[in-house]
């Protein structure tokens, strides 16, 4: 039931008495258990207008025959998200388009040379194609984080974050693509500099604070494509220069990090889809300004698995047969140099 309402909704072919599936002006796709398709609507970028669209859903939703609403018998197993790693933390990752051109009829740059969020749906010929900033994430291990401590908790004194770590954060947490994650990647020898480093701050009874720092240069092949034919027009380099900063905080008591703000801003060259305009370059005259921001999603380890949020879809679909690779960027480059030759 559910492989025949999913191929009706990826081919648009509902049947008559049923929706085509969307939520149209969001990403969210709609079925009841039965595999029947529902529909419904909302202004594109509205949030204040998603909770009365959903309601208008439930409402169409409750009018049906029971048989349609509720499926007499679940084949297969239950699948529970999975719980991050034991004693680790889940970083929650967003990435946005910004602006920084100033014009007549839309300035982007403040007085002080400020960047800002642009103001609309389009700058520069990039449509964002999504109103607000997505959101990813990254599952990091209990040894990541207790390598993120100094050993001396002096003020002054710094340390460099482990370097499979910060490949870690590059490579899986600053994909410029969120939206169109399939079509452009980078590859495990993307990253081709990059380093941060810790500096103690303050240290409390109770609480370590740490400033973090750094730089990131992240560059890869992809096709250019024509949309939405999907013909090859040429390979260009996808490339992403940006400096990092934010801070850490560590809770002497408990022996956690319980604070992770961090930034990431500077220039994206190379292809990005722009919507219905299809995939549009970059170029280094033009570049677009890309910001990633990361913090600690603290309820990660408090929810039970029903309402735990699922993992990104890099670790969940790009990694999904090859797990291993996704806590080892070491192990993935040396597999995928074994699948160049």
């Amino acid at each position: 039931m559910y492989q025949d309402a999913w191929k009706r909704f990826y081919i648009a072919k509902p049947k008559p008495t049923e929706g085509n599936g969307w939520l149209r002006g969001t990403q969210l796709v709609m079925m009841t258990s039965t595999g029947r398709l529902l529909a419904g609507s909302v202004k594109y970028g509205d949030r204040n207008g998603l909770g009365p669209a959903l309601r208008e859903v439930l409402q169409e939703y409750a009018k049906l025959p029971e048989a349609e609403r509720r499926a007499s018998s679940v084949a297969g197993k239950e699948k529970p998200v999975p719980a991050p790693p034991p004693g680790g933390l889940v970083l929650t990752i967003y990435d946005r388009p910004l602006g920084r051109v100033a014009t007549k009829s839309a300035p982007e740059v403040s007085a002080t040379g400020e960047y800002r969020l642009p103001a609309g749906r389009d700058f520069d010929g990039f449509r964002t194609h999504a109103p607000h900033g997505q959101r990813g994430s990254l599952w990091l291990t209990e040894q990541e984080c207790r390598s993120l401590v100094p050993q001396e908790l002096r003020v002054g004194a710094s340390s460099k974050v482990p370097a499979k770590l910060v490949k870690r954060l590059c490579l899986l947490g600053m994909w410029p693509q969120t939206l169109w994650v399939v079509e452009q990647a980078w590859q495990p020898d993307s990253l081709r500099d990059g380093a941060l480093q810790l500096t103690v701050e303050k240290v409390g009874e109770r609480t370590v604070r740490l400033r973090v720092n750094g730089n990131v240069l992240l560059s890869g092949k992809g096709p250019l494509k024509l949309y939405p034919t999907g013909k090859v027009l040429k390979t260009v380099e996808n490339r992403y220069d940006a400096r990092l900063e934010g801070v850490l905080e560590y809770d002497r008591a408990s022996r956690r990090i319980t604070r992770w703000d961090m930034a990431s801003l500077g220039d994206y060259t190379g292809c990005w889809f722009a919507g219905n305009d299809g995939w549009k370059e970059a170029t280094s005259g033009s570049p677009l300004p890309l910001g990633f921001a990361f913090e600690i999603d603290h309820t990660a380890y408090q929810v039970p698995a029903e309402r735990r949020r699922p993992r990104s879809f890099v670790h969940a679909y790009i990694f999904r047969e090859r797990e291993p690779f996704y806590w080892d960027p070491e192990l993935w480059h040396e597999d995928w140099k074994k699948r160049q030759r």
